[in-house]
């Protein structure tokens, strides 16, 4: 096998290593173990003041039922809670608990670890294989199917949903909440 070969298998490995850490459970110091699920969930209630069952489901783009399902595991092991608006008694809203806040936070230390190292490696490159690098990269993104909401493919300027001031991005998927 020639190295072009080699770079191109570790890619793929490196891709389904990517998917399996994600799918992996971890108690990002908490009690509980949390799936990826529970830490999107989280993270959206996290980044949105007064979180709606309905809007966490859009971002998450999972059903309703799955979103109350899911709210009902984490609030059962006290990650979330639910309240009700004063003059609103239709419409569910999430709030993170100090056990939640302590999941996120241990889930950003995770990422950061992992972002580090690959700046730090990053950090040693050469212009010529940096750019080497990007091109690689740019080849991959550009061979993925995703949804025209894809801002980290489509970028900002080209997403349909374009981001205004104060707003946030979800950093699963990238839409703007």
């Amino acid at each position: 096998m020639d190295s072009r070969e080699e770079l191109v298998k570790k890619l793929h490995g490196t891709v389904s290593l990517m998917g399996c850490e994600a799918r992996m459970t971890r108690s990002y110091g908490t009690a509980h173990e949390l799936t990826s699920s529970d830490m999107d969930f989280l993270k959206c209630v996290e980044r949105k003041a007064q979180a709606k069952a309905g809007d966490i489901s859009q971002f998450l783009g999972v059903t309703g039922g799955a979103t109350t399902q899911l709210a009902r595991k984490l609030e059962q092991k006290g990650y979330v809670e639910p309240y009700r608006m004063e003059g609103n008694r239709k419409e569910v809203y999430y709030r993170l608990t100090a056990e939640g806040e302590t999941a996120c936070r241990g889930f950003d230390a995770h990422y950061d670890r992992i972002r580090r190292k690959v700046e730090g490696y990053v950090a040693g490159l050469d212009e010529a294989a940096v750019e080497q690098i990007e091109g690689l990269l740019d080849t991959v993104v550009s061979a993925l199917e995703v949804g025209s909401h894809c801002s980290v493919k489509h970028g900002e300027q080209t997403s349909e949903y374009p981001l205004a001031a104060g707003e946030k991005k979800c950093e699963k998927c990238q839409k703007i909440y």
